[in-house]
């Protein structure tokens, strides 16, 4: 496209890898962008968490754990091209993980991870981007100016020209009530499965797999945080990330947290080699839990298409729940609604122009 004269302002809802995408394809067209998040950091899924403890000494040590999505896997040309480049930028880092698991064998995996913890491949996508962090949208509100956004505390952001919802489908539904009610009624329909996930930090044990993905029991996935690429953790120490299944985590997703730790580690504790016979029992140093109320779209896509843009509107949706639920997926649909956003830019003048240097 040749250089906007009037850029557009544009809102996008969400800084997890979706919302950064489709931020990022904006501003590169020359559109006037702005990412609200609502947490203290940007990622989304693409999450980390520090932990610290007090040593017996007096010391203090610090672990990090990606308790949202733990790899990476590029299969499209695109988003392969994307990692490379991210790569050569030291954000993400192929991981080989030996994964063991009952059906099929133990095997090597090729994926990347993000370096030094998940978060930095949204930030990478998102650099350039003004970001606009804890900052809860709860309300859209549609003017003759433009959008909107009603934010927690009773402020008020904008006017915005268009706004991009990339969200979990009951969240951006909310939003989207009184706006676009046939696509609010079909994301609140959309079934997302929850994920009760483990942080632990314990003494290094002699566990052979960097992963496991166990076939009974509460526990879907589990890892060993620190054997990922640009990880450190003190000397002596494992940490582990353990996610359980869809339904163990429905089962309880109001339970206690107290009463979610003490299952996942006593379901974490019968995977890992027990002490030798009078030896000293395993030293846990940390463990919390994290509860995803919206980690995983139970259905591969939700009518067909990576994304819902409405022209007249100036309104769109993205995420990972439009085309297949993992972080390619998210990156697709937000990448693509970018491209569409601006393809309906284009005046006759730069479609003709287009068309002659094509």
């Amino acid at each position: 496209m040749s250089p906007l004269q009037h850029p557009p302002t544009v809102a996008v809802v969400g800084a997890g890898i979706s919302g950064a995408a489709c931020a990022a394809g904006l501003l590169q067209a020359g559109m006037a962008v702005t990412l609200f998040e609502k947490s203290r950091g940007a990622g989304g899924r693409l999450a980390t968490r520090r932990a610290a403890w007090t040593g017996d000494d007096g010391s203090e040590h610090a672990v990090e754990f990606d308790h949202g999505a733990q790899a990476i896997a590029a299969r499209q040309p695109r988003f392969r091209a994307l990692l490379t480049r991210a790569e050569a930028a030291g954000v993400v880092a192929r991981w080989r993980p030996r994964v063991h698991a009952a059906w099929p064998a133990a095997a090597v995996r090729d994926v990347y991870v993000g370096t030094p913890g998940m978060p930095a491949l949204v930030r990478y996508l998102a650099h350039g981007v003004p970001l606009r962090l804890e900052q809860t949208v709860q309300r859209l509100h549609h003017t003759a100016r433009g959008w909107q956004l009603m934010l927690a505390g009773g402020q008020v952001a904008g006017p915005y020209d268009q706004v991009v919802l990339a969200l979990p489908p009951a969240q951006a539904a909310v939003l989207l009530a009184g706006h676009q009610d046939p696509w609010a009624d079909t994301l609140a329909a959309v079934p997302m499965a929850p994920c009760w996930t483990l942080m632990a930090a314990t003494d290094d044990v002699d566990w052979p797999w960097d992963a496991a993905e166990p076939d009974r029991g509460p526990l879907a996935w589990v890892a060993r945080n620190d054997r990922k690429p640009g990880r450190s953790v003190p000397r002596g120490v494992a940490t582990w990330v353990a996610q359980a299944t869809p339904a163990w985590s429905a089962a309880h997703l109001e339970a206690d947290p107290a009463d979610v730790l003490q299952a996942l580690r006593d379901a974490l504790s019968a995977l890992l080699p027990a002490p030798p016979a009078g030896g000293a029992p395993l030293r846990w140093y940390h463990g919390s839990v994290h509860r995803w109320r919206y980690a995983l779209p139970a259905a591969s896509t939700v009518d067909g298409r990576e994304c819902w843009w409405d022209a007249e509107r100036g309104l769109g949706v993205c995420g990972d729940c439009y085309s297949g639920g993992d972080v390619e997926a998210a990156w697709r649909s937000g990448d693509e609604l970018a491209d569409t956003i601006v393809a309906g830019l284009e005046t006759p003048a730069d479609a003709a122009e287009a068309a002659a240097a094509a």
